[in-house]
C-alpha cells in the first residue's frame, strides 16, 4: 500500500456565497503553509441500561463538529477576512487594502463564512477533505529578528466531507513579510521605538459556539459574534530610554504604582503601531486604545543583553482598521 506525502498537501479557501455550510464557487490558494489540521468529530452517544449488563448497549450519532487550524508565511492577509471581517480597497498607495472588524457573522458581508479544501495528489486519485460553514475563532501574527511574518490560526466549521476531486493548485511567487526593516511605534501620537525582538499578536472572536446548535439538527448553526480580543506581547532590548516611554505608561504616568484611590484607570489613548516593509510590499498593524497589563524582566549570568517583555490588552484596531496592506 503506498502512503502520502504530507509535502503534497495544498491548502485552497473561498467565501460561501449562497448558505451558511454550502460550498463556495471560488477558490484561492493559501501559500507558504507550515502545518494544518482538519478534525471532524461524530460525538457519538453510548448508552447503557440497569439489569442489560455492563457494557455500552446501544450507541447513536451526537452532534456533529469540526474545525481547522493553520500555520503560514504570511504573504498578504487576504484569508484573515474571514477572522477579523470585510477586505475592501485595490491595494494600492491611495486605496490599499484594509480590514475592518465586523459586528457579526454574516453571508455577503461583515464576517462571512468560508470553505476550506486540503488536497494530497501523492496517489493517481486525490485524497480531498472539505469543511464548509468556516468561521476564524483566532489568529497570533508572530515575528522575530531575522524571520517571516507567521501566522497561527483556528477556526470553527459546520462539517467537513471527503472527495477524490479537487482544486488546481498553483504555486506562488510572491514574497513573504520579512522581519528586517520596518518599524514599530508606541505611544499616544506613536513615535518609533527601537531594539524590538519579537512581537506576538493574538485577536480572539468570542463566540458561543454550542449555543449556536438546535435539537433538530446534527449540524451547528450559524454562529454570532459575542466579542473581540486583542492581546500584544514585545519583547524588546532594554534601555533606560524606555523608562520614559513603556514603563511609564505601565506605572500610569510616574515610576511606582498608583494606589488606586484617585488614578483609577491606566495611561489612556496609547496606540501600537508596526510598519511592515519587504521590498514593494507595505502593511500596517495598528492597535488603539492600548493598556499594559504586564513587564518582565528576566536576567542570568551570561544571559547578555537585558530584555524587558511587555504585555498588552487593546480595545480595537485603529479606526476598527486593525490591519492595511498595499504595493509600490
Amino acid at each position: 500500500m503506498a502512503s502520502q506525502s504530507q509535502q503534497l498537501s495544498k491548502i485552497q479557501y473561498g467565501t460561501e456565497g449562497s448558505s451558511y455550510g454550502t460550498e463556495t464557487a471560488s477558490y484561492s490558494e493559501l501559500h507558504k503553509v507550515q502545518s494544518s489540521e482538519i478534525s471532524s468529530d461524530n460525538a457519538n452517544i453510548y448508552e447503557r441500561g440497569l439489569g442489560e449488563g455492563l457494557n455500552i448497549v446501544k450507541k447513536y450519532l451526537g452532534p456533529f463538529a469540526s474545525g481547522s487550524s493553520l500555520v503560514f508565511d504570511v504573504e498578504d492577509f487576504d484569508i484573515l477576512k474571514h477572522w477579523v471581517g470585510p477586505k475592501t480597497g485595490a491595494g494600492s498607495v491611495g486605496d490599499p487594502y484594509i480590514l475592518t472588524e465586523a459586528t457579526k457573522t454574516a453571508i455577503g458581508s461583515q464576517l462571512e463564512p468560508f470553505s476550506l479544501e486540503r488536497s494530497n495528489d501523492t496517489e493517481a486519485t486525490k485524497s480531498v477533505e472539505l469543511l464548509t460553514g468556516g468561521i476564524g475563532t483566532q489568529f497570533t501574527l508572530s515575528g522575530s529578528l531575522n524571520s517571516v511574518l507567521s501566522c497561527s490560526s483556528q477556526l470553527i466549521g459546520q462539517k467537513t466531507t471527503e472527495r477524490t476531486t479537487g482544486e488546481t493548485f498553483v504555486k506562488s511567487t510572491i514574497n513573504s513579510f520579512v522581519m528586517l526593516n520596518g518599524t514599530w511605534k508606541w505611544g499616544a501620537t506613536p513615535s518609533a521605538i527601537a531594539g524590538v525582538q519579537s512581537f506576538d499578536l493574538t485577536m480572539t472572536n468570542l463566540m458561543n459556539i454550542e449555543q449556536s446548535r438546535s435539537i433538530e439538527l446534527r449540524f451547528i448553526l450559524q454562529p454570532q459574534l459575542d466579542g473581540r480580543d486583542y492581546k500584544l506581547r514585545v519583547t524588546i532590548l532594554m534601555a533606560q530610554a524606555l523608562a520614559a516611554t513603556i514603563i511609564t505608561n505601565f506605572y500610569t504616568g510616574g515610576l511606582t504604582p498608583e494606589d488606586g484611590s484617585t488614578t483609577i484607570n491606566p495611561t489612556a489613548d496609547l496606540e501600537f503601531k508596526i510598519e511592515l516593509v519587504s521590498g514593494n510590499k507595505l502593511a500596517y498593524i495598528w492597535l488603539d486604545q492600548c493598556a499594559i497589563d504586564r513587564i518582565v524582566r528576566t536576567v542570568n549570568v551570561g544571559g547578555g543583553l537585558v530584555l524587558l517583555t511587555f504585555d498588552v490588552t487593546a480595545d480595537e484596531g485603529k479606526g476598527n482598521v486593525p490591519i492595511t496592506w498595499w504595493e509600490i
